[in-house]
């Protein structure tokens, strides 16, 4: 029997390499720990496989899909019985929390390691009819597999390209920011995702010597080896401004590059571009200028009389209404009413020289009030105020800032009265901005608001005030807190809604609101 046993422990397979999956469960200075240890089989000097998870969609089914970027590598340092550690160095920027860790654990024969398995998807829904766009989708998306970080997002950058315009463009497009997300999440602290560091690919260009104000400058490119580019983004600014937009460059006959800098960047005194390639592999160079030494286009300020054209989008309309109560929270006894209302038509032209914009607007405004600790009654009555008026403003500066001022002229019940206006703002009225606004009428007082204003989200703005006045009586000073939200989601309508917060003590406040409505054309 004894013989039996040994001769039977002989016959039996040594066992064979394995690929221990865990995950990263800290991280900290230069070292990583990891949830494998001895118990798995973990041992000093073994080799760790770093990935990052991703959750991506089928680009026609839009089935989800779990997926993986691979990271880097390193060895295991010292191993625990449930957990090893691992110095990374440099490669720590990159790894997070909740990264697969993989980890090859010898068997007895020494043999290799089975083969990584790509990670198993979801089966998409049938599609009936492939048309020839959607065949070339499943055929860029195929060709991704097991394709590195930069070389998926070159693939689809190369596909849209390539492709004017097809149903898939917003799936895809979906797909490559969660993709470019990533990539910056793993770019080294301090490198500047997606930063061109070499000059790659031969593209020849001729740049143009002058360009049309507000007009767009198109751009064509040839390449010398297109084989070696898989896509090329168009880097573009006004001169006067620090940051650059970007858009895809068009590949047309396989060997031309297309693009258009829009007419808005296209302003005096001129405008400045780049060009940067990404190779099929992913890596991205410059080809055409450079951040610090761009392609320079001069841009000639237009005569006023060209500037007052009838070109699309530069004349405006606006109707706003605001209703202010100043007691709506006092809970004092007695009549406390103190309330404020106001409505306004302007219309306002755009001109982007040095003036900007010139308009005429007319508005009410009256109220009833005034003042935080009078109770009104039979001896004392509740006093009212109102105002008719005209106004005439301009502002002058550039799109990312302005200087402007107001005539305002009207009656009231004291007869004939003139009022004024200004404002200042620093940054483009679409971005971020800090803005400060200030206006006096007869009759009523002054008020001030000093403004923060932002983009969180695409076509969604947000402002943020703090001011104060005296009206509607010229009476004792508010303060005002006030939050708006406007919508430029449509092409030519945008709308505003506030809601405010106003009171002249602790004791004497109440809340307001407010409404709008601009069309352009």
């Amino acid at each position: 029997m004894r013989a039996l046993a040994i001769l039977a422990a002989l016959a039996a397979p040594a066992a064979a390499d394995t690929i221990a999956k865990g995950a990263v469960v800290k991280v900290e200075h230069r070292e990583i720990y990891i949830s494998l240890g001895d118990t798995q089989g973990v041992a000093s000097g073994a080799a760790i496989r770093l990935k990052r998870p991703v959750k991506l969609k089928h680009p026609i089914s839009r089935a989800s899909l779990e997926d993986w970027i691979p990271i880097g590598s390193a060895t295991v340092t010292q191993a625990a019985a449930q957990m090893s550690r691992a110095v990374v160095g440099e490669l720590v920027t990159a790894i997070r929390v909740g990264d697969v860790a993989e980890v090859l654990v010898e068997g007895d024969d020494g043999a290799p390691p089975p083969t990584q398995q790509q990670p198993q998807q979801p089966s998409p829904r049938p599609i009936s009819i492939v048309d020839p766009v959607t065949a070339d989708v499943l055929t860029a998306f195929a060709a991704q597999s097991g394709a590195s970080l930069d070389a998926r997002i070159a693939g689809w950058e190369h596909f849209l390209s390539t492709h004017a315009s097809t149903p898939h463009d917003e799936a895809i497009r979906h797909d490559l920011d969660v993709l470019r997300r990533l990539r910056e999440e793993l770019q080294p602290a301090g490198s500047g995702a997606g930063a061109a560091r070499e000059v790659i690919g031969a593209v020849v260009h001729t740049p143009p010597k002058r360009a049309d104000h507000n007009q767009p400058l198109p751009l064509v490119f040839v390449l010398a080896q297109p084989e070696d580019v898989a896509s090329a983004y168009l880097h573009y600014r006004t001169r006067e401004r620090k940051t650059f937009g970007r858009v895809l460059l068009a590949r047309e006959h396989d060997i031309y590059l297309r693009g258009s800098i829009p007419a808005d960047a296209v302003t005096a005194p001129g405008v400045d571009y780049f060009v940067e390639v990404s190779t099929p592999r992913g890596f991205s160079g410059l080809a055409v200028g450079s951040p610090s030494a761009p392609i320079q286009v001069e841009v000639a300020a237009p005569p006023l009389a060209d500037a007052l054209d009838r070109r699309a989008g530069r004349t405006t309309v606006a109707f706003a209404a605001e209703y202010l109560d100043f007691a709506m929270l006092d809970r004092r006894a007695g009549d406390r009413r103190d309330t404020m209302y106001s409505g306004t038509v302007d219309v306002a032209y755009r001109l982007d020289t040095t003036v900007q914009r010139v308009g005429i607007g007319y508005g009410v405004a009256g109220g009833a009030g005034g003042f935080r600790d009078r109770v009104w009654d039979d001896a004392t009555p509740l006093p009212k105020a109102g105002f008719h008026y005209g106004r005439a403003f301009v502002e002058l500066g550039s799109r990312d800032g302005v200087l402007g001022g107001g005539l305002i002229a009207g009656v009231g019940k004291d007869g004939f009265g003139l009022g004024a206006e200004g404002t200042a703002r620093v940054g483009r009225w679409d971005g971020t901005n800090l803005g400060i606004t200030g206006r006096i009428l007869p009759e009523l007082g002054w008020n001030t608001d000093v403004r923060f204003g932002a983009q969180p989200a695409n076509h969604l703005l947000l402002g943020v005030s703090v001011g104060a006045t005296t009206q509607p009586n010229d009476g004792s000073t508010a303060a005002k807190l006030a939050t708006e939200l406007i919508w430029i989601g449509y092409e030519n309508l945008s709308l505003f809604a506030r809601a405010s917060w106003q009171g002249r003590s602790i004791d004497h406040g109440g809340l307001g609101g407010a409404a709008g409505v601009g069309v352009t054309w």
